[in-house]
């Protein structure tokens, strides 16, 4: 059996990843095989967490694929029959899987299963600003990048609409299983991602021993923004330097660093809330039925000034100072 996973972005996807590609012992004991081709960069060896690779090579025409990756997933897939076989990466979601059914899924006997994370629609798009922000790619601003998204929730019905994006999918890998699942860590298995979907492959919830990483916790919007200024063209940073810059923040504890539900403004939550409820309601009562909406209304939202306040150009400029304090004392 083959599960896809796809995503979607920002709901857990990386540490599944990781704790997937750590384990292949013990997903063995539970018969789970996390697929070795597509992260192996050809060398038969897995180097890779995830199978992104897969992913961009199909944007290319698979004209980057090496050579023999169809026979050999068909091959591993084959000596696996009575497992439960993982495909995993979020840069599946909304692509048009075409080119991966016909190169690779077509190999496969019986349907293909294909997993997803649904997160709330106004942490996403909070999460998705953040993100953009640290990798110093063009938003506007918070201010533009969410007139941008209210503008693109009002003129585009298919945006965030997951019961038409599985319909495509099902179009598109023919005989597809859909098995959404909601990114709610007080609702998920464990209360996490990883014995949440291994859940959903037999393995009991206490048989899972997690990481002792802790969690990322959430770079607030204004430290996401000062870590952004350090980027290849004005300040020499490539992707990889930000990256440790990121991490060093992490490391720093610093609580002014620190936030989560601060880029949206109250009632820009709740119209995007609002609407992409109405927008789900058909897919929600198909596949979650029972359930009044998809997401519960927030009552966790922590109380802090909201955007554009008077003070958000000094609490920038601390960002700014903590980031060369950090790069100072890494030398």
């Amino acid at each position: 059996m083959l599960w896809l996973h796809i995503g979607m972005p920002k709901t857990g996807t990386t540490a599944l990843q990781g704790y997937l590609h750590a384990q292949p012992e013990f997903l063995d004991d539970h018969g789970i095989r996390y697929m070795v081709t597509g992260r192996d960069r050809g060398t038969g060896t897995a180097r890779l967490i995830c199978h992104n690779a897969m992913a961009i090579h199909m944007s290319r025409g698979w004209q980057t694929a090496p050579e023999g990756e169809a026979e050999a997933f068909a091959a591993e897939y084959a000596a696996h029959p009575a497992q439960h076989c993982i495909l995993s990466s979020e840069m599946f979601f909304g692509r048009d899987l075409t080119p991966m059914q016909a190169r690779f899924l077509s190999r496969v006997e019986g349907p293909v299963k294909v997993i997803l994370y649904l997160r709330r629609f106004d942490d996403f798009i909070e999460a998705d600003y953040k993100q953009r922000a640290k990798n110093a790619l063009p938003t506007g601003g918070a201010d533009g990048f969410v007139s941008q998204r209210l503008q693109q929730i009002e003129s585009d019905p298919d945006y965030m609409d997951f019961g038409a994006l599985f319909e495509r999918v099902k179009t598109q890998v023919p005989g597809a299983e859909i098995h959404p699942r909601l990114y709610l860590r007080d609702e998920m298995v464990g209360q996490n991602v990883i014995p949440d979907i291994l859940s959903a492959m037999g393995v009991p919830p206490e048989a899972v021993t997690l990481p002792r990483v802790a969690a990322n916790r959430s770079l607030s919007r204004l430290a996401s923004e000062a870590l952004g200024l350090f980027d290849e063209r004005g300040a020499g940073y490539d992707k990889k330097a930000r990256r440790r810059l990121g991490r060093l923040l992490q490391q720093s504890e610093d609580p002014k660093l620190f936030a989560s539900a601060d880029v949206l403004l109250p009632e820009e939550r709740a119209q995007i809330n609002e609407t992409l409820e109405a927008r789900n309601a058909a897919m929600r009562k198909a596949y979650f039925p029972g359930r009044e909406v998809l997401f519960p209304p927030r009552t966790d939202l922590p109380d802090h000034p909201p955007r554009g306040h008077p003070g958000e150009l000094q609490e920038f400029q601390y960002a700014v100072r903590a980031i060369l304090k950090l790069i100072r004392r890494a030398g």
